[in-house]
Parts: structure tokens; C-alpha cells; sequence
């Protein structure tokens, strides 16, 4: 992990343009114009957990909650589908850690700018081998969060992640989040997943007493899904404009 030293005196981040290499991390993540303009050049950089996007890793860190991770700092483990245990949800779905093995049917399901319409990081367009593989290797390197390849009747379909300390007055909640690949869509997976993985969260981590989740106000599909499960609508995300938060509260599960 990457931690970042505090800056020694307060700039506005406003202030800065995202190629300087001074820009706060509180200016948020770049965009997807800068981030191949940073990857042509080979500017180094590195995943914000906390605002789920990529910011420069010689940026100064006005945000101490949680460190950014760099390229040049993930430890890479070669995993193999076998070598992973598999977390049953239902026999027809199971969960597993992704693996790099599992590089081409990772981009083959993310490398699409209509997965990433209702994300809250741009499409990078396209996504590089290099960031496919970060990104794989952040999500085992991390106690911040999980985050699993759902299996469907043996193929990989997508992503699930069950993310903690999401809310800075509320210790014992979680956020989860998922995105399916456009070739496995209309089949009902993420109606599915959802209700089962929230399940699941909720029975693995008995310390929780609630699950929100964030969906873009336009995202029809997996608003529904997570209706479907019972989540409730609690108003507008106050991170982002036009998103919308629900939650769902463990007293109304039965577990």
C-alpha cells in the first residue's frame, strides 16, 4: 500500500490543473482524456479506493482515510482458476477471487464503454493489459474490501465487491457494487447476485447492520435488481449528482 505524505501547506485543488503534478487528491480522479494521455507517457499512477477512480501517485494527499495504491506497489501473485476457492452462493452461481490468468476474460468483459455508462470512474478507452492487471491484482490487496469474479454455471460473468467503512458516522455498514458483462446481460444475473451476495454479506460479516448501495438514476436494471432485494431508497448521493443511495437494513432480512 501506498501511503501518501500530507501536504505541508493547503492548496486549493481547484486551483491546479490535473497534469501538474502538485493537484490535490481531493480534486478528485482524472479523466479518461488524462489517463491516456498519463499511460502514452508513462506518468505513474494509482487507484483511489475511497473515490473509486485513478489519480497521479505524486499527487498530494489531502485525504487521509484511505491510501491510494500504486502500479509499482501491488505485489503480483500468479493465481490459476484451480488454485482459487470457490464461494457458493447457489449451484448455479459461485464467487472466486480473479486471478491473473484471468487477464483476457477480464477485459473481454470490462473493455466496453456500455459497462462503464453507469459506472462512477470514466472508460478509459480503451482499457490497457497493464491497468486490467492492477486493477485485478487491487482487488486482492486490500483489507478494505472484497471483491469476487461471479461465476455462472462455470463461466465468469462479471464482478461483485462488498467495500467497508463507507460511511465516516456509521462504522458498521458496507457498500456493495457489481457490473456484469454486456454479453451476459438480460439474463437476470444481477437480480440474482445481488439478493444472494447481499445475503451472503450479511451472514459472513455479523457485525454489520446495514448494506447501502449507489446506482445512477438512469440505471433502470440494477435499480430494480436492488429493490428486488429489498433495499430501500433513502434520497439522493451526496458524493454524486445523479446517483441515488438505497439501503437495506439487517432487522428487515430475518439473519
Amino acid at each position: 500500500m501506498k501511503k501518501f505524505r500530507k501536504p505541508s501547506q493547503v492548496i486549493s485543488p481547484l486551483d491546479i490543473p490535473a497534469q501538474t503534478p502538485m493537484r490535490a487528491r481531493s480534486a478528485g480522479v482524472i479523466s479518461a482524456h488524462d489517463l491516456a494521455m498519463y499511460e502514452a507517457d508513462g506518468t505513474a499512477l494509482a487507484f483511489d479506493p475511497m473515490q473509486q477512480g485513478w489519480v497521479r501517485a505524486d499527487c498530494d494527499d489531502d485525504l487521509t482515510f484511505a491510501p491510494a495504491v500504486s502500479f509499482d506497489t501491488v505485489q503480483l501473485k500468479p493465481r490459476t482458476k484451480m488454485s482459487v476457492d470457490l464461494i457458493p452462493l447457489q449451484p448455479q452461481y459461485l464467487l472466486r477471487a480473479w486471478g491473473t490468468g484471468d487477464l483476457e476474460t477480464y477485459k473481454a468483459l470490462l473493455d466496453d464503454p456500455e459497462v462503464w455508462r453507469f459506472m462512477p470512474e470514466d472508460y478509459p478507452n480503451p482499457l490497457s493489459d497493464d491497468m486490467a492487471m492492477a486493477l485485478i491484482e487491487l482487488s486482492n490487496a486490500s483489507n478494505h474490501h472484497q471483491v469476487f469474479a461471479i461465476l455462472r454455471d462455470g463461466d465468469v460473468v462479471g464482478q461483485v465487491r462488498l467495500e467497508y467503512d463507507v460511511e465516516p458516522d456509521n462504522g458498521a455498514s458496507a457498500e456493495i457494487s457489481f457490473w456484469i458483462g454486456r454479453a451476459h446481460w438480460g439474463k437476470g444475473i444481477g437480480r440474482d447476485v445481488v439478493k444472494l451476495f447481499t445475503r451472503r454479506s450479511l451472514r459472513d460479516n455479523p457485525w454489520l447492520t446495514s448494506l447501502i448501495a449507489r446506482v445512477h438514476e438512469d440505471n433502470v436494471k440494477s435499480m430494480k435488481s436492488l429493490l428486488n432485494a429489498g433495499y430501500v431508497v433513502e434520497g439522493a448521493d451526496k458524493k454524486r449528482a445523479n446517483w441515488v443511495q438505497l439501503r437495506l437494513q439487517r432487522e428487515d432480512t430475518g439473519l
